[in-house]
């Protein structure tokens, strides 16, 4: 296998924003080109329409340097699914001292930001059966994990206060509904930015779970009311 040119390492490094020096490995930098690159490419091609010589032309790499990493395109779709995962569980807000309601907000802004935003590892939902049902039930496992950890900060809103009386699994699957369908059409190039469309996403989504609405941010909601007017 030929070794990477060391412009495509360059580029890596441009790919993976703001981590510094000494956090991560060269290897770690490459998978992480790859998974954005991958997932790009299944989200606009689908699975069936993306080949790897598709996400080695976009790295600028040889598509030897894949198979040095993944075996087949179906690996490599498995582990964007799974690098996906990890990165929606990193989203769960932890903040000590914030309420319930408020940490499902961060939750859900963060997560909307982190799928469509630049650093995005999520892929198309719809064409997980083209995994393996080996691979399938790992990814299911992970996403359970992050389904789990916003329905505790749910029942956490209800205990103080903050958030209505609901089914934590339904309020859940309803805010993920909601974030999830932004992929569909959020574009790079539109009127608002990522970060616009995610506050605006979570603040939408909080008001509806709030048992006081009124302690929504105003400021945040004119910026919802807006980004919505222009739809």
């Amino acid at each position: 296998m030929k070794t990477p040119k060391k412009k495509s390492v360059k580029s890596t490094i441009r790919l993976w924003g703001d981590a510094g020096e000494g956090q991560v490995t060269v290897r770690d930098l490459k998978l992480d080109a790859i998974f954005r690159e991958a997932a790009r490419s299944f989200r606009w091609k689908g699975y069936h329409g993306t080949s790897l010589d598709d996400v080695a032309k976009s790295l600028g790499v040889a598509k030897a340097t894949l198979y040095y990493y993944f075996s087949n395109k179906q690996e490599l779709f498995f582990h964007c699914h799974i690098a996906a995962a990890d990165q929606a569980i990193s989203s769960v807000s932890s903040e000590s001292g914030a309420n319930g309601l408020e940490r499902f907000r961060l939750s859900m802004q963060r997560y909307t930001a982190s799928i469509i935003g630049p650093d995005s590892y999520s892929v198309v939902i719809l064409e997980e059966r083209s995994l393996s049902e080996k691979q399938l039930q790992k990814v299911i496992d992970k996403r359970d994990e992050f389904e789990r950890l916003l329905q505790e900060i749910i029942v956490l809103g209800q205990r103080d206060g903050s958030i209505i009386p609901c089914s934590p699994k339904f309020a859940v699957f309803t805010a993920l509904g909601a974030s999830n369908w932004v992929t569909k059409w959020y574009r790079p190039e539109g009127a608002w930015s990522v970060q616009e469309v995610a506050e605006a996403m979570a603040l939408f989504i909080a008001r509806g779970l709030a048992s006081r609405p009124e302690s929504i941010k105003t400021d945040a909601l004119a910026l919802a009311d807006r980004i919505e007017s222009s739809l």
